[in-house]
This record gives C-alpha cells, structure tokens and sequence, in this order.
C-alpha cells in the first residue's frame, strides 16, 4: 500500500511539472528524490524491489541474455540506455508496469516491442538514432503518454502508423531528421496537443486535418520540401509559433490574418519578396514578429 500511494504521488507530481524541465533533467525530477540512480545491470537486478532509476551509458549489453530480465524492476520509472549497441527491445520491457519515462540514445533500434502499448503509466518516450521502418500502431495505447520524440532514424523512409492520432494526452510531438514517407491524415485527432516539430523530414504536404488541432501553440516545419500549407491551418485560434523555415513558399495566404493568436513567424529560407512580407506584417496581429 505504501508504494502505491509514493507512486500515485509521484505520477500526480509529473503531471504538475513542466514537460521541458522533465526532459532536462528527468532523473532528478521523476521517481522517489531520495532513489539511487543505479548505473549497472546487474546491481540492479540483486536489488530490485529498490530500483527507482536506471541509466546505463558506454556499456554494451546483451539483449537475449541479459536484458530479457529487465521485466525483473517492477517499480522502474526512470530509464535511460545510451551507447549500449541495443538493435531491439524484448517484450519483457512491456512488463515494466511503474516506467514514466524512457530513452534510448546511440542505439541501433530496429523496432519497438509489440507490446508497448502495456506501458500504462509511460508518460515520456524519447528515441535517438534509430533504424526504423515504421512506428507501430500499438503506441496508439500509451493513453498517458505525454511527449514523444524522434529523433534522426537513420533508415531511407518511416511509416508513421496512424495510431499515433490516438494519443490521447499527448502534448508534444518532435519528429525530426526522419524521412517521413507519408503523414496519416489521423494526425488531426490530438486533442491534447500543444507542440508539433516536423522539422528535416522531407515532408511535400501535411494532411489538411492539422487544422484541426485547435490546442495548437507551436508548430515547427523546418528544412522540408513545403510549398504551401492546407487552407485550415490559417484557423488555429491558439497558435502563437509558427516556424516555416528553410522550405520552398513562394507565397502566403491572405487567411494567415485568422491567426489571430500569432506572436511569432519564421520565414527564414524562403522565396517570399520584401514586399509579400510587408503585407504579411500588416495581415498579421500588432506586435508579432516576423522572421525572413
């Protein structure tokens, strides 16, 4: 009972917190304060009823011996592999029931388990230098889930699986350098959402349901093949930031004066004339900055 009402407190806690703070400094903000930041395996596993945080950083370990033990750490809630040479995580890491945030960084991961959708409480996932082909429709199940960030998949070309659009409590979503085939138009449906980065992705169009994202503050569409936006982007009344640098417009609409929330606008790297910014800074709401 007691460990259930510490992790009750510390999962209303996370919900309290800034998501950024969270990110800079996960292992100091998440899980017990007084917990130890285990930094090997097999201390791990000698103490698991205490293993709150695990960060393992510059060792190899071996995925089918032993890291299909990992489901040992049933209150594991801060984890971090860095540098590990892990191509796969097992489905015994859809058995860590208590994890509220996870990253992996350096490693050639080629998927994620089938199961993932087991991670209840998994509020933060952030994935570097991955080889994906595609993100699974059972991250559609992380009902908690928070932030998700992707970060530079090294594989030609990455199928985003509509069920991302069914992150119910999703607030921030980065993909960034991953060849991004095609957006599912479900995208739409983030109810929650706050913050979008589609930034290096090679992205020709974003699916018109974006505009219905009417949480929207942040949207981020940097170094893509962009030469316009749907028309229903020009109508998210809470969009404060918006970045279009380095794309291809050579033109922006008249409707971009329904966004009547903007403060900042990033034209940087495009082919729009001083005298179409001109007009835009008049289109636009007193006192928004305007970037070119």
């Amino acid at each position: 009972m007691q460990k259930y009402f510490a992790f009750l407190f510390f999962t209303i806690y996370c919900l309290a917190t800034n998501a950024q703070e969270v990110l800079n400094a996960p292992f100091t903000i998440l899980g017990p304060r007084d917990a130890m930041i285990y930094t090997d395996l097999k201390s791990a596993y000698k103490e698991k009823e205490t293993v709150y945080k695990l960060q393992l950083e510059d060792a190899v370990i071996d995925t089918a011996k032993l890291f299909k033990k990992i489901n040992l750490l049933k209150n594991l809630q801060v984890f971090s592999v860095q540098a590990n040479n892990i191509g796969y995580l097992p489905e015994e890491f859809s058995g860590l029931s208590s994890l509220i945030y996870f990253r992996s960084k350096n490693n050639p991961l080629k998927y994620l388990p089938k199961k993932i959708g087991d991670l209840q409480n998994l509020m933060y996932l952030e994935l570097f230098d991955t080889h994906f082909d595609s993100l699974p429709m059972e991250l559609g199940y992380l009902q908690k889930l928070k932030i998700f960030h992707l970060q530079n998949n090294l594989t030609d070309t990455l199928k985003v699986s509509f069920a991302l659009g069914y992150l119910s409590s999703l607030q921030d979503l980065m993909i960034f350098n991953s060849f991004i085939d095609t957006l599912p138009r479900d995208l739409g449906n983030l109810k929650s959402i706050k913050r979008i980065t589609l930034a290096k992705c090679g992205l020709k169009k974003i699916p018109k349901t974006m505009g219905n994202l009417q949480t929207l503050e942040h949207l981020v569409l940097d170094k893509n093949n962009l030469t316009y936006l749907p028309s229903a982007i020009w109508h998210l009344k809470k969009l404060r930031y918006l970045s279009l640098k380095d794309n291809y417009f050579n033109k922006i609409p008249d409707d971009i004066c329904f966004l009547t929330s903007l403060e900042t606008l990033d034209l940087r790297g495009n082919n729009l004339s001083p005298y179409d910014v001109e007009i835009l800074k008049a289109l636009l709401p007193l006192g928004c900055l305007v970037l070119y």
